[in-house]
């Protein structure tokens, strides 16, 4: 293993146990009570190494998640990959990817979007599907017959901002039920609401989602 590679895996483990120590704190006395001092005690590292990878606690979290949607943002293509299948069965993979995110994260996620939590932290998720929910808004007008606009459309940012409460409390929902569904479920389950749901919300005709 060459030096960069041992540099690399001794941040990476570095990392691990400071966010293993920050929700085992979260669960036991809420993520505002902690402080950066009480992260790198329970991570057995001292403060001067958790400032080398991280500003603050906010940091800490936040990296977790915003890495990924930014990775999601930057990889939009699979939402448009194949126009044909709108069907609700056939949730664009974008979505899939990003359940499986929250699968690999459930205990930081259950953590931080349960009783013990912090607003803070749905806020963020919140913005970041947002922007994620733009991006892939010209897909979604497409899906419907030009001037089939039915009634007067809500503020763009209205139905937006109501979607993206509903991913956190399907999330929520989740990980509290023990998960007992797959991403690729979640993401169909969450597809199905926001593709017929969220037209309607824009004043369009929406298609009905019942097989035939």
């Amino acid at each position: 293993m060459s030096h960069a590679e041992q540099t690399d895996l001794r941040i990476r483990r570095t990392q691990k146990f400071l966010q293993e120590a920050m929700i085992e704190l979260i669960t036991e006395k809420g993520f505002d009570a902690i402080t950066v001092g009480d992260i790198a005690e329970r991570a057995m590292i001292n403060r001067a190494t958790f400032y080398r990878h991280y500003q603050d606690k906010y940091d800490l979290v936040a990296r977790i998640f915003e890495e990924t949607a930014n990775y999601l943002m930057e990889n939009m293509n699979p939402i448009h990959k194949d126009p044909a299948k709108k069907e609700a069965e056939n949730p664009p993979e974008i979505w899939v990817q990003f359940f499986k995110h929250v699968a690999e994260h459930d205990r930081l996620y259950k953590a931080m979007l349960g009783k013990n939590g912090s607003p803070w932290f749905a806020a963020r998720i919140s913005e970041h599907t947002i922007k994620l929910m733009l991006e892939g808004e010209r897909f979604l007008k497409q899906q419907v017959a030009p001037g089939a606009q039915v009634d007067e459309a809500m503020p763009e940012e209205l139905p937006l901002t109501q979607l993206s409460h509903v991913l956190i409390g399907t999330i929520v929902w989740w990980l509290e039920s023990e998960k007992p569904y797959t991403p690729r479920q979640m993401a169909t389950w969450f597809h199905r609401f926001a593709f017929y749901g969220y037209l309607a919300a824009l004043g369009y005709q929406a298609p009905n989602p019942r097989k035939k």
